[in-house]
C-alpha cells in the first residue's frame, strides 16, 4: 500500500481540527437533452473493452447517434451558479453512474475553475448511497485535517450504450446534479449508516435512527425510492414527502437544496436504503444558524 504526505488544506497551512461543518448553500438542477456526442473517439475504444469484460451487450449505434451531459458541464453549470468562490480545501464528487465520457477526468477539470488547491476525491459504486457517505466522508476530513470549506458535487445521467436499470432505487430517468456547500460555521449535518441489511430488517432500524435523529419528532422527512411506503416509521403526519425515482444519487439531495432548512425553521432528515447492498443511510441537516 503506498504511503503519502498527509492532506493540507487548500494550498495553505493545515489549521487546527475542526469539529464539524455545516451545509450553507445547495444547488439543484435536473438537465435536459444534451449537445456533447457519446462517440468520441476515446469512447469508441473504451465501451467496447469494458463491456465485454463486463459481459453485456453494447448498443453500438448509440455510439452514432446519442448525445448528453457530462458531469464537467452540468458541473460547471451549477459552479456558475454558485457565483465566485472563496478558497475550498476539498472537493468529493459522488456519482452511482459513469459519466457520459468515462475517459474524461471531471474532478480536475471542475477544481480548475476554483481558487487555491483544494484536495479531489470521488465515491462511486454505492448506488443511492453515495450521497450520505459523501457527507460522512466530508465531515472525517473536516474534525481531522481541519479543513474549513467542502464542495460536494453529486451527478446522476442515464445515457451509456448498454442496459441499465430504469426502476427502483438505482433507475435512471434523467441528468441532475446537486453542490453543497459546507463550512465550518457549526456542525448542522449528521450521518448515520448502517451496512449489510434485508428488507425484513430496514423498517426497525431505520425507526431506530429516526428516533435518533429526530427525537422530538419535529423534522421534515424525506425518503428515498428505496423506503417501502408500506413501512411504519415513526413520523408526524404530513412531515413525509417522497422524493422522486431516477435519480439515485441527486434525488434527495435535490430536495434538500430546493428547501434548505433556514434560521427558525425545521431540520430536514434525509433517508434511503439501498436493497442492492443492502445499505441503510439517513442524514439529518439542521437550520442554518442566523448569521
Amino acid at each position: 500500500m503506498p504511503l503519502a504526505a498527509e492532506p493540507q488544506a487548500g494550498a495553505g497551512t493545515r489549521p487546527a481540527p475542526s469539529t464539524g461543518l455545516s451545509v450553507t448553500r445547495a444547488v439543484h438542477r435536473n438537465f435536459g437533452a444534451g449537445v456533447t456526442a457519446l462517440g468520441q473517439d476515446a469512447e469508441r475504444r473504451f465501451f467496447p473493452t469494458h463491456t465485454g469484460h463486463a459481459g453485456v451487450a453494447l448498443h453500438e449505434e448509440l455510439l452514432d447517434t446519442a448525445v448528453g451531459n457530462t458531469f464537467e458541464d452540468m458541473g460547471a453549470a451549477l459552479l456558475a451558479e454558485l457565483g465566485e468562490q472563496p478558497e475550498t480545501d476539498l472537493v468529493i464528487l459522488a456519482y452511482s453512474t459513469p459519466d457520459l465520457l468515462p475517459t474524461v477526468l471531471t474532478a480536475p477539470t471542475l477544481t480548475e475553475r476554483l481558487p487555491g488547491r483544494p484536495l479531489l476525491l470521488g465515491v462511486a459504486d454505492q448506488g443511492p448511497t453515495a450521497p450520505f457517505s459523501t457527507l460522512a466522508l466530508a465531515r472525517s476530513y473536516a474534525r481531522r485535517y481541519g479543513f474549513r470549506r467542502v464542495l460536494v458535487l453529486a451527478f446522476d445521467q442515464q445515457l451509456m450504450p448498454y442496459d441499465v436499470p430504469r426502476s427502483g432505487p438505482r433507475g435512471l430517468a434523467g441528468d441532475g446534479a446537486v453542490v453543497l456547500v459546507l463550512e465550518a460555521s457549526g456542525d448542522n449535518c449528521r450521518v448515520r449508516q448502517a451496512p449489510g441489511l434485508s428488507p425484513q430488517e430496514v423498517p426497525g432500524r431505520l425507526a431506530e435512527l429516526i428516533r435518533e435523529l429526530d427525537p422530538e419528532g419535529t423534522a421534515e422527512v424525506v425518503a428515498g425510492p428505496g423506503i417501502d411506503p408500506a413501512w411504519e416509521l415513526p413520523v408526524a403526519p404530513g412531515s413525509l414527502r417522497r422524493a422522486p425515482q431516477g435519480y439515485p444519487c441527486t434525488s434527495l439531495l435535490g430536495a434538500l437544496a430546493e428547501q434548505l432548512p433556514a434560521a427558525g425553521g425545521s431540520a430536514a432528515l434525509l433517508v434511503e436504503y439501498d436493497p442492492v447492498l443492502g445499505d441503510l443511510s439517513a442524514c439529518r441537516v439542521d437550520p442554518v444558524a442566523a448569521a
